[in-house]
């Protein structure tokens, strides 16, 4: 088992081998807090949505000619296509990344690098990636592991982090309590403690801080709805005001073209 575990320890190293310091810097700034604080992301995204709402709705506000309607709808199409495809992209990337972090941090616990901190969690969503995992009682597996966030409660405000555990193991249901072991110092991982009994669960899962702790959510992670809702609405009121003016100055072209008026 030791041996298993040195190797993977030596993979999940060479799967985040440090390039130049100032990339692997902007590498870890990209994943800092990511499962903490979505509200800048969600908020673009949303106002890009609106934008090309608005986009679309200038000709007829603007009173445009037909063709420059027309050409207003497809540009306003065409920026709701690129929002709707790149953001998956966009998305599929920040969880690759986070999750290469969990591999790289997790390495550092089990190699004992660092000294975990001990908490309760509840786990809130799950994705099976073929990523190695370690546990300190099952020891390291390569194969496929399910990347599963948790809401973490510990000495320090409650957040959520990421952990790698094996994908036939029943940590599936919203809610499920676990016992974790955080890293110090990267705030979005941590490794699942499987040593525990059954008794120790249901403890966690009685745990009065469940009910007097500021838990996140999903909403608190993408800093509000009603901010969702503002930035929608900004992005729909930016888009509508650039696409009537475009829409006024092509259909002003058209009729000096046209020598109409």
């Amino acid at each position: 088992m030791a041996s298993l575990a040195s190797a993977w320890v030596a993979h999940a190293a060479e799967e985040l081998a440090p390039g130049p310091s100032a990339a692997r810097r902007r590498f870890h700034g990209m994943l800092h807090g990511v499962l903490q604080d979505l509200a800048r992301p969600a908020r673009l995204l949303v106002a890009a949505f609106g934008l090309a709402v608005g986009v679309m709705l200038a000709g007829p506000v603007a009173g445009a000619t037909s063709q420059v309607a027309l050409g207003l709808l497809l540009a306003g199409i065409g920026l709701e296509t690129l929002v709707v495809v790149g953001s998956p992209l966009l998305l599929g990337r920040a969880e690759r990344r986070l999750a290469r972090e969990v591999v790289a941090a997790s390495a550092e616990i089990a190699s004992g690098a660092v000294a975990p901190v001990p908490a309760i969690g509840r786990v809130v969503r799950r994705r099976v990636v073929d990523l190695p995992w370690w546990l300190p009682g099952r020891g390291a597996g390569p194969g496929r592991a399910a990347l599963t966030v948790l809401t973490a409660v510990g000495d320090g405000p409650a957040r959520r982090v990421a952990a790698l555990v094996p994908a036939d193991l029943g940590l599936r249901g919203v809610g499920v309590p676990a016992v974790l072991l955080l890293h110090p110092h990267r705030r979005d991982v941590a490794v699942l403690d499987d040593r525990v009994t059954g008794a120790q669960l249901a403890a966690v899962d009685a745990d009065p801080r469940w009910r007097t702790e500021a838990l996140p959510t999903d909403r608190t992670v993408v800093g509000g709805y009603l901010a969702l809702v503002l930035a929608f609405a900004a992005g729909t009121a930016a888009g509508t005001a650039v696409g009537t003016a475009v829409a006024t100055g092509l259909s002003t072209l058209v009729v000096l073209a046209t020598g109409v008026g």
